[in-house]
């Protein structure tokens, strides 16, 4: 007999918002939120009710803003590193409308079919979806039952939820996530495995 407990996790997911530079491949480019950016996630977080804990990228346009959080909200902050966004290689730092005008056949290739398609000298696909599931599964099973907040980044979160709904590696790109937004996953647990379901997404999209 299945031991359905009916004990659930509640992760919400967070994108940064706005950030210095501009609308670049910012990847692993560590740069600080805009000051529109943090007044932004200051806006949608203040109404929402408090978590048990917080978990951010170590990127700094996540980092700083959670660690800012987790102190006005006096809970446990942890840094994971496998929730960092996606390395870009050659197209790091550049603006995205230099790369689509300059390479535009590689641009393309790469949003049509993200998995056999690596920008050059980026991190792969298959890289990013195993560090993502890798934390995803250990942040559930370490905070079975609590209500958590993950910090991270709109690469990071495509591939989360793509992972949990179990969609294809070509479907990555086709949904995007907002500066500012959220999505909600709840996990019921049954005993034997974690049940995740999609409660929401693109939460607080202006």
């Amino acid at each position: 007999m299945i031991d359905f407990d009916m004990t659930t996790t509640t992760i919400d997911i967070l994108r940064h918002a706005e950030c210095e530079g501009g609308s670049i491949f910012r990847g692993s480019t560590d740069v600080a939120l805009s000051g529109h950016g943090w007044s932004r996630l200051r806006r949608v977080t203040q109404p929402l009710p408090g978590w048990d804990a917080i978990v951010t990228s170590p990127m700094r346009r996540c980092r700083e803003f959670a660690a800012e959080l987790a102190e006005a909200r006096d809970v446990p902050l942890t840094v994971d590193a496998r929730f960092r966004e996606m390395y870009f290689g050659d197209w790091e730092g550049v603006p995205i409308a230099d790369v689509w005008a300059r390479q535009p056949e590689a641009a393309r290739a790469w949003y049509v079919d993200p998995e056999q398609h690596t920008p050059p000298n980026a991190e792969s696909l298959s890289s990013i979806r195993s560090r993502v599931a890798d934390g995803w599964a250990e942040l559930v099973a370490a905070h079975k039952g609590a209500h958590i907040l993950l910090v991270a980044h709109g690469g990071v979160i495509r591939n989360l939820v793509a992972h949990v709904l179990d969609l294809p590696p070509v479907a990555t790109n086709r949904f995007g996530m907002p500066y500012g937004c959220r999505a909600r996953i709840c996990i019921t647990h049954d005993g034997e495995s974690a049940l995740p379901r999609l409660m929401g997404y693109n939460l607080d999209q202006a």
